[in-house]
């Protein structure tokens, strides 16, 4: 049997598989269902809308330095969702939370 090789690929789903938790059939990202975000997705894509009030409240319940982390790290991953990954970061901002440090 030949050894595993671990590819920045590997690395990419096992992180993504960490960031996203299922449980009783609901996706969370971050501690947020993924449906709780749909509200934020024109906010996030081109051309830009102003986040509503739903967004940005299941923002501030969000574990917003996870997201951070993950659009700092996989840009490319968000980019593949149709996600801006700099409105992405800028939307905390938008909803007047407190962005964390390096994002």
């Amino acid at each position: 049997m030949k050894p595993m090789k671990i590819t920045g690929m590997t690395i990419v789903i096992v992180a993504v598989l960490a960031s996203i938790s299922v449980a009783g059939g609901v996706v969370e990202i971050c501690n947020v269902s993924k449906d709780d975000l749909m509200p934020c997705k024109p906010a996030v894509t081109q051309p830009p809308a102003q986040p509503v009030q739903a967004c940005c409240s299941v923002l501030s319940t969000a574990n917003l330095t996870c997201f951070c982390e993950f659009g700092n790290n996989y840009p490319s991953l968000l980019r593949m969702f149709g996600i801006d990954p700099d409105l992405a970061k800028a939307l905390p901002g938008e909803c007047k939370l407190n962005s964390p440090p390096g994002c």
